[in-house]
């Protein structure tokens, strides 16, 4: 049983319940890379390493208590500046080998360069003590339809299950009441040492148990679209061209099922691993299709549609020999879209007539 990365209190006004949050996704991959030395074959390693010759052991006669305290009681200050080369000429003539040092991880700190060389700063223990609200609640501020949402807020999802006793009814009436209202939960929580906004929702899938969290980001973050666009003037969709994009879209629209959609990029990589093992050459790479230049909107459009009724029109593979509904469906489906294809088509015709008249 996997730990959970949070646990704590959901609270929605006067209404509580203790949960437990894990991640929904994995970042691992199957097939893992690490650096090796191709002289030697050996493992290269990092190491924490600084500019500069380590500093001279300092003599600091204290008393036992005072030894006792925080490792970085010494460095009281909390703006540092960079060490400076004394000889510049020297440091010209080492440059191509510079001095440096191991660090150890217990000295490594953060610092904020607010200026060239000059740092504030920040020791772990200060960044521990931030005082965050929502350590051990989340509480949830207001509801909001989903749909409300922009999709280019969601950063990360993750489960959410209720611990076991009495609280977990309450659990299982929200989670009802925001299915049937279909409504998510918005507020905050501290994770990882930060502050995040997130929603909380009924899973996609209602069979599934728990619920979902999603963190998001804040408006802060993103970035505006203006800055990227590109000035397309006043252009407007031509109607002709838009019934058959219609068309188009129609012909490829299917229900989405994730599990249909694979990882080609780690099929090749494994393929790849796989031939290195046996001694064997590299596979050949795919050659990638150039794509067509787009000359004429409505012959691409006409071209694509062509393209896509085949498809439509071939029978699905079905159970005891005989055909599926759906198999008996899509020729006559394909049928209607070319016959209206070619009565826009027609009325395309027709208009340019009309003009040139």
């Amino acid at each position: 049983m996997a730990r959970p990365l949070w646990s704590g209190t959901i609270q929605i006004s006067l209404v509580g319940f203790a949960v437990e949050i894990y991640p929904a996704t994995s970042t691992t991959r199957p097939i893992s890379f690490h650096e090796i030395d191709r002289n030697t074959l050996g493992r290269v390693r990092r190491e924490s390493v600084s500019a500069g010759p380590a500093a001279e052991a300092e003599s600091v006669e204290t008393e036992p208590s005072e030894e006792a305290e925080a490792p970085a009681a010494k460095h009281s200050s909390s703006l540092h500046l960079a060490p400076q080369a004394r000889d510049m000429g020297a440091a010209r003539e080492v440059e191509e080998s510079p001095a440096q040092h191991t660090v150890e991880r217990a000295d490594i700190v953060k610092g904020y360069e607010y200026e060239k060389g000059k740092y504030a700063i920040i020791e772990p223990a200060e960044l521990k003590n931030l005082r965050l609200a929502g350590k051990k609640t989340i509480e949830i501020s207001q509801f909001s339809k989903a749909s409300e949402i922009d999709p280019t807020l969601y950063e990360k999802p993750y489960f959410v299950m209720p611990k076991a006793g009495p609280q977990a009814t309450a659990f299982a009436v929200m989670r009802q009441g925001m299915i049937d209202n279909g409504m998510v939960g918005v507020g905050e929580i501290v994770f990882s040492g930060r502050q995040h906004l997130m929603t909380l929702a009924p899973p996609h899938d209602p069979q599934h148990p728990g619920m979902m969290l999603y963190t998001l980001r804040f408006a802060t973050e993103l970035r505006n679209p203006r800055d990227y666009a590109v000035d397309t003037g006043t252009n407007k969709a031509d109607a002709a061209q838009l019934g058959l994009a219609k068309q188009l879209i129609d012909a490829y629209t299917q229900p989405f099922e994730v599990s249909k959609f694979k990882d080609h990029y780690e099929e090749a990589l494994r393929e790849l691993v796989e031939a290195k093992m046996k001694n064997l050459p590299a596979p050949e790479p795919e050659v990638e299709k150039k794509p067509s230049k787009v000359v004429d909107l409505m012959e691409a459009l006409r071209k694509s549609l062509a393209q896509a009724a085949p498809a439509q029109a071939l029978p699905e593979p079905s159970s005891a020999g005989g055909k599926t509904n759906g198999s008996r469906e899509k020729p006559a489906a394909a049928g209607a879209a070319k016959a209206k294809t070619g009565a826009v088509v027609a009325r395309t015709a027709a208009a340019r007539k009309t003009k040139s008249a």
